[in-house]
C-alpha cells in the first residue's frame, strides 16, 4: 500500500525534493516503477482519466517558483489564530539535476550518464553541504525513480486521482485531479506540457491544509531567482557515509533527523 510522505507545518521546509514520493517508489530500481515496469509506461498502466496528464519519462526542463501555506486543522484554540506566513520554493529540473531550494535548505538530486543518482542536502545557517553518494544512497535503500523527482508529484499518485475537468490548451492546458490518498483528499491541477503542477492541496483528515501553488515558471531562470549552488559553493562539505564518526556536529544530527523523518534511517541515540 502506497504511503505518502506528509508535510506537516514542522517538515513544510525540510522534506524530500519530490512532494509526493511513496515508499514504493523510493524502493523501486532505479528507472523502474514499484511493479518493474519501465518508468515511462505509467501511461500502458493509468486509468483513462489519468492518462490525459501525459506523462513522460523525459520531461522538458523548467524552473518554477512556488508559495507554500500552511494552515493548521481548526480546533477550539486556534480558530482565532493568524496562518503561517506562505513560503517560497524553487524548483529547477534538468536532465541531469532536480533541486529544490526552500530559503534555508536546498535539496539537490544529481542523475550522472550512467543515470546514477546523487543527493546533496545543503543548510545555509550552518553553512554545511551534507553529500549522499550512489553508494551511500544504495546503503539506505533509496533508488527514487527519477521521473517522480523530476515531477514534483510522484506520478504513481497521480494515476489514483479522478480525472475532474481540463481547461485550457497547448502549453497553458491544466488537467484537474481529485481523489483520496492514504488518509488525505488530495487536488492537483496539473500542467501537461510543463509536466508540473499548477496548484497541489492536500487536506488531512481533521482539515489541516497544505497549499502548493504555482506562482512563475518558465524554460530558464529570471536573473534575480536563487540558483543551485549559488550560495554554497564555499561551505564545508560533508560525507552522509561517515555520520557515524562526526555525531559532534549539529548538523549531522539534524540531517540524520531529516532522514527518519523521511525513513531514510531508523532512529538511534547518540552517546
Amino acid at each position: 500500500m502506497n504511503r505518502i510522505i506528509r508535510l506537516t507545518p514542522g517538515l513544510i521546509l525540510l522534506c524530500a525534493a519530490a512532494v509526493l514520493v511513496t515508499p514504493a517508489a523510493l524502493q523501486a530500481h532505479e528507472g523502474h516503477g514499484p511493479h518493474g515496469a519501465p518508468i515511462n509506461s505509467f501511461s500502458a498502466r493509468i486509468s483513462p482519466s489519468a492518462a490525459a496528464l501525459a506523462l513522460s519519462g523525459d520531461p522538458p526542463p523548467v524552473v518554477a517558483r512556488y508559495e507554500v501555506s500552511v494552515i493548521a486543522a481548526p480546533n477550539i484554540t486556534n480558530t482565532g489564530a493568524t496562518p503561517a506566513a506562505p513560503v517560497l520554493w524553487h524548483f529547477f529540473r534538468s536532465a541531469q539535476q532536480v533541486a529544490v531550494l526552500k530559503g534555508s535548505i536546498d535539496e539537490v538530486w544529481r542523475r550522472d550518464p550512467q543515470g546514477r543518482l546523487s543527493f546533496e542536502r545543503v543548510f545555509h545557517a550552518e553553512k554545511r553541504v551534507v553529500d549522499y553518494s550512489t553508494g551511500e544512497l544504495a546503503t539506505l535503500g533509496i533508488r527514487a525513480p527519477w521521473q517522480a523527482l523530476a515531477s514534483f508529484v510522484d506520478p504513481e499518485v497521480l494515476a489514483t486521482l479522478k480525472l475532474v475537468s481540463r481547461t485550457g490548451a497547448g502549453v497553458d492546458e491544466q488537467v484537474h485531479l481529485a481523489g483520496v490518498v492514504g488518509n488525505e483528499t488530495l487536488r492537483v491541477d496539473w500542467m501537461p506540457a510543463w509536466q508540473l503542477p499548477a496548484r497541489l492541496l492536500r487536506t488531512g483528515p481533521q482539515g489541516a491544509m497544505t497549499d502548493i501553488r504555482l506562482m512563475a515558471h518558465a524554460a530558464t531562470p529570471p536573473s534575480d531567482w536563487p540558483l543551485p549552488g549559488s550560495r554554497s559553493s564555499g561551505y564545508l562539505r560533508l560525507d552522509a557515509a561517515d555520520f557515524g564518526d562526526m555525531a559532534y556536529e549539529a548538523v549531522v544530527r539534524k540531517s540524520e533527523a531529516l532522514d527518519v523523518r523521511l525513513g531514510w534511517r531508523t532512529a538511534h541515540q547518540h552517546d
